[in-house]
């Protein structure tokens, strides 16, 4: 779905946008060299396993809430800055494909967790690790803990470009306490270690190796995602007295999730210990929502993890230390997992051009200057879920600063006025006021861009009295849609559009092209 766009001038009363081009490249994304480049500070990125924000304290005031103390991951926030408005993909796969590799599912073909949707990761591609060696930043590189994006054993290193990695492979371990561990390809099964602990006894380890040497370390727990359990009582002393037996965890899934989301925090208490904010930049973030089991109100039923609702895109996002200039803020900027791509290679003293071939096309944008200069809200947010084969809930997304367009595969449309509902229990499309048909109009115009289709070509636009027509070759289903002011940004659809097929050309007429001047675009 791509949309065509080229200026041509039609006559002194009308002109036409028709070149090749995604609609995102209007909205522009340039990247801004690091302010901090010169400290290039430490890297440290956390990322907790189906943790959205309905599960945290930090974002959660709601009453009927049932929330597990998380100190160290509130000290956080308060040495940093929390986003309110953070996103993810609704599974684990395509949002560590983004952060990797700074390129949303559509491009990367990751759309839904790999074991079901087969495949991996395809190799060559510029991720992190290779973006900040081709840069020279001079940070030494390692991962730890959940890969979940190949099923080999040597993936982090072949497709992620990780010199270091020490982890597991899978989606997720089969018991916290007996799984198989992975160091640089080298598999060792039945590891008893507690996952959780060590993750961190690891990271801790290689962090301290570094001595004065830059680091980049990605931490990705498998918490708290299943399987539910106890966990060891010194690292969730809240929850010492449940009797952790089956029946219990079954009848009581949220107390064990709470549990094993105090053991996390306990334990990135202990990571914390390792480093020093005044020279590390430390970014938590939740990969995907919560699960539909264990989700927290306000969040209606089947509205959590793997759907494409606030409930199973919205995460918490805390960024922490170097280059945070005041703290304990929250701040709205919509922003993306994606958008940690060009975030990181910002914060460690170069840019996505600078370190990945022009070649490369990018749909990470970076926020490090948020950091510092506050808020940009006029930012908008694309989600997507897809799989093979299809899904129920797969569709995509795009949010403004306000409103959200959801578009399922099956054809239906639902669209929601966040700002006054939150989670998503109304949808507008059938009492839509003029002003929010006006963006919800703009939002399914955006969404086009978001595609690799390369588009049509595009002939013979004309005038003709009040009417204006083009022609387009192929036989796909097109649309005409028109905008009478570009310094607005609302593009509407001609309703009224006249098509004609003469052969393989499509003719699309707007016959009421009676504007002073309009700009048109043609998409598929």
């Amino acid at each position: 779905m791509t949309i065509i766009k080229a200026s041509m001038l039609i006559n002194t009363q009308l002109r036409a946008l028709l070149c090749l081009a995604a609609v995102g490249c209007l909205l522009g994304a340039g990247f801004t060299q690091c302010a901090h480049a010169d400290t290039k500070p430490n890297i440290l990125l956390i990322i907790a396993d189906d943790y959205g924000v309905d599960s945290s304290s930090l974002y959660n005031t709601n009453s009927s809430a049932t929330l597990p103390p998380t100190p160290n991951i509130a000290a956080l926030a308060q040495n940093g800055v929390l986003f309110s408005g953070a996103y993810a993909y609704p599974v684990c796969s395509p949002t560590r494909a983004a952060i990797l590799t700074g390129q949303y599912g559509f491009r990367t073909g990751i759309g839904d967790v790999v074991e079901q949707s087969g495949g991996a990761l395809p190799t060559g591609l510029w991720t992190l690790p290779r973006a900040l060696t081709n840069a020279g930043t001079g940070h030494a590189m390692a991962q730890f803990g959940k890969w979940h994006l190949g099923s080999g054993a040597n993936s982090p290193r072949n497709i992620g470009g990780w010199t270091n990695f020490s982890g597991f492979i899978s989606g997720a371990v089969t018991n916290y306490s007996s799984w198989t561990k992975v160091v640089n390809g080298s598999q060792t099964p039945n590891y008893t270690n507690y996952t959780t602990t060590d993750v961190v006894d690891d990271t801790t380890a290689w962090i301290n190796a570094m001595g004065t040497n830059k680091w980049f370390a990605w931490v990705a727990f498998n918490a708290p995602h299943t399987p539910l359990h106890k966990p060891p009582t010194n690292l969730a002393p809240s929850y010492a007295s449940l009797p952790g037996t089956t029946p219990h965890i079954n009848n009581n899934p949220v107390l064990y999730y709470d549990a094993m989301v105090q053991a996390m925090d306990t334990e990135i208490g202990r990571l914390l210990t390792a480093v020093n904010l005044s020279n590390t930049c430390v970014i938590f973030v939740g990969d995907n929502g919560t699960p539909g089991n264990v989700l927290q109100p306000p969040y209606p039923t089947g509205a959590g993890k793997g759907t494409l609702y606030q409930g199973g895109i919205n995460v918490p996002l805390i960024v922490a230390g170097a280059p945070v200039t005041t703290v304990g803020q929250t701040n709205v900027t919509p922003v993306h997992v994606v958008d940690l791509f060009a975030t990181i290679l910002e914060l460690a003293g170069t840019s996505a051009n600078a370190a990945v071939p022009s070649s490369t096309i990018l749909d990470s944008r970076s926020f490090a200057q948020t950091l510092t200069n506050g808020s940009d809200p006029a930012r908008l947010i694309y989600d997507e879920q897809f799989g093979v084969p299809a899904g129920a809930n797969d569709g995509r997304v795009l949010r403004d600063s306000r409103y959200k367009l959801i578009r399922f595969n099956d054809g239906h449309d639902e669209f929601y006025d966040l700002q006054t509902d939150p989670v998503e229990l109304t949808d507008l499309n059938n009492s839509l006021t003029p002003t929010q048909q006006q963006y919800r109009d703009r939002l399914q115009f955006w969404l086009y861009g978001y595609s690799t289709n390369s588009g049509v070509t595009i002939s013979n636009a004309a005038m003709s009295g009040s009417q204006f027509s083009c022609a387009v070759n192929g036989l796909a289903s097109y649309a005409l849609w028109r905008c009478e002011d570009l310094t607005t940004q609302f593009w509407s659809p001609v309703t009224n559009a006249i098509k004609t097929t003469n052969g393989s050309v499509v003719t699309l007429m707007d016959p009421g092209a009676t504007a002073s001047q309009a700009f048109y675009s043609v998409v598929r």
